[in-house]
């Protein structure tokens, strides 16, 4: 399940916009907000992997642990 605050975390910290990130992975705008704000939480495989490449780190550091 992925961490949506996590990704908001780092693309704050970075000083990315949603719609760069969005730019970044050709992932709607509002999606990427729908997982930042835990309303989507299991996206597809591969919309996480766009999402750490674009963000700069691990899968791993998206993913909740259970």
């Amino acid at each position: 399940m992925l961490n949506g605050s996590k990704v908001r975390e780092l693309r704050n910290s970075k000083g990315y916009t949603t719609l760069d990130i969005s730019n970044f992975t050709h992932i709607s705008k509002s999606y990427i907000e729908e997982l930042e704000r835990g309303t989507k939480r299991n996206p597809a495989f591969n919309k996480v992997v766009l999402l750490a490449e674009a963000l700069g780190v691990k899968i791993d550091e998206l993913v909740l642990r259970t």
